[in-house]
């Protein structure tokens, strides 16, 4: 099992950096796996109106790009987790973004679908997928997961940038 961690700022914003790491396969045949991570765009919640009736929510896109290569490969799958740490304040249960006044964070959480129902731990993505190579072949898949934030309403924080740091950590 490898682990690439990808650390990476929530300033109002996710912004998940790009990574490449040795993905975990098993299989029959002679091959290599690997893996790249990236992130579409950065998560911008924007301006926040604590008065608003409704949570401000937005969405960000990770992508892992598995890849074997070899002489030949039968029946491989490849197989990896997901996890987005706590953040630099406020625990799972209710992330927090730190902003100008430091006894007033803003709270918000990262989530697995968009029902807000699973919020996004440290191992609960999970995915795997199997593939095929002929003689002296490469096969790729690419996975993308959306990462879903929300700022619960009615914080009525000081105004200003706030901002988070998320470890995201593929796992394989």
């Amino acid at each position: 099992m490898r682990t690439r961690v990808v650390v990476s700022a929530l300033t109002a914003a996710l912004a998940l950096a790009p990574g490449a790491s040795l993905a975990g396969c098993t299989g029959v045949g002679a091959f290599t796996c690997s893996a790249t991570v990236s992130v579409a765009a950065p998560l911008a919640f924007g301006n926040y109106d604590p008065a608003a009736a409704a949570p401000k929510d937005n969405t960000t896109a990770i992508t892992v790009v598995g890849k074997v290569d070899g002489l030949v490969g039968l029946l491989v799958t490849v197989s990896y987790a997901i996890g987005l740490s706590v953040g630099s304040a406020g625990n799972l249960a209710n992330r927090q973004m730190v902003g100008p006044v430091s006894t007033t964070p803003l709270g918000y959480n990262l989530y697995t679908t968009n029902a807000h129902s699973t919020v996004w731990n440290a191992s609960n993505v999970t995915d795997s997928y199997n593939v095929t190579l002929s003689l002296l072949g490469t096969a790729s898949v690419t996975r993308n997961y959306t990462v879903y934030g929300r700022i619960p309403a009615a914080q009525y924080v000081a105004p200003g940038g706030y901002a988070s740091t998320i470890t995201v950590t593929v796992t394989y």
